[in-house]
């Protein structure tokens, strides 16, 4: 039923089709016309969605989209013929499906208000500003399956062997095996949880003295070299819209959350 309805919604966003200079066309079930308001609101929602927005002016997405609209349309007659709105059935499916239906609208109410340029323009500035502060991380790695091997790397570790020549020797690890471990500057997000607490214990030129278990196995993590912020930031231009969007998702992350605070959502 959910997918059902995701489907009949999305049809229904793309079928507002006539464009502004265009002559409306008219779509006929039963002989009588769809209510312009219908296809007006279908145009609505397709604004939103910038991929089927841009078929506007296709003819024959235009054509299959005024029909999907009278298909719906004739749909609801045969089931309003059959007394559908009126049985238990009808009713139950639509509890299912009215907290989609709730949550688009509240969706589109938390967003209702524009992001400005300087609200972006904000945005963009402390993004940058925490960029430059944020530390990064050179680091190197030995992966291995068992903590066996990996005991016997931080033996021959401490009996001076090089960390590069026992990376290509042991480590399991093919993006990283053939430079030595070289695993790059990171600020650490796009590593486990443990290996980046791992990392964050160490200074520069230190290795793990304990190996570092984790669901890929068992790591000697070096750091080689530490620094402040990225090479490089974006200019402004090139990500504002991203921003935008950035900014639209967390407003509707707050809307959410505060729903699920008020009333008072656990799970236990």
């Amino acid at each position: 039923m959910k997918k059902l309805l995701q489907v009949m919604l999305f049809s229904t966003a793309l079928i507002g089709i006539a464009n502004a200079d265009a002559p409306q066309a008219t779509v006929y079930v039963d002989g009588k016309p769809v209510d312009q308001k219908i296809i007006n609101q279908a145009m609505d929602q397709l604004k939103k969605n910038p991929m089927a927005a841009q078929q506007l002016n296709n003819p024959q997405f235009k054509q299959e989209m005024l029909q999907s609209i009278g298909m719906q349309q004739a749909i609801l007659a045969e089931g309003n013929a059959q007394g559908i709105d009126k049985s238990a059935d009808y009713q139950a499916k639509l509890n299912e499906v009215k907290p989609m239906i709730y949550a688009q609208i509240m969706q589109e109410k938390a967003n209702s208000q524009p992001v400005s340029d300087a609200q972006v323009k904000a945005k963009y500035d402390q993004m940058k500003k925490d960029a430059a502060n944020q530390k990064q991380y050179d680091v190197s790695h030995i992966l291995v399956k068992d903590q066996q091997t990996a005991n016997k790397i931080e033996a021959d570790l401490k009996a001076k062997k090089n960390f590069a020549d026992e990376a290509k020797k042991y480590s399991i690890d093919p993006g990283s095996k053939n430079n030595g471990g070289e695993l790059g500057w990171s600020d650490g997000s796009n590593y486990v949880p443990e290996f980046t607490a791992a990392i964050k214990t160490l200074q520069k030129g230190q290795y793990t003295t304990t190996p570092v278990k984790t669901q890929f196995g068992y790591h000697i993590i070096k750091l080689n070299d530490v620094k402040s912020g990225s090479a490089s930031f974006p200019p402004f231009d090139k990500v504002k819209d991203q921003i935008k969007q950035q900014i639209q998702m967390e407003r509707t992350r707050a809307f959410f959350d505060s729903i699920k605070t008020k009333h008072k959502v656990v799970v236990k």
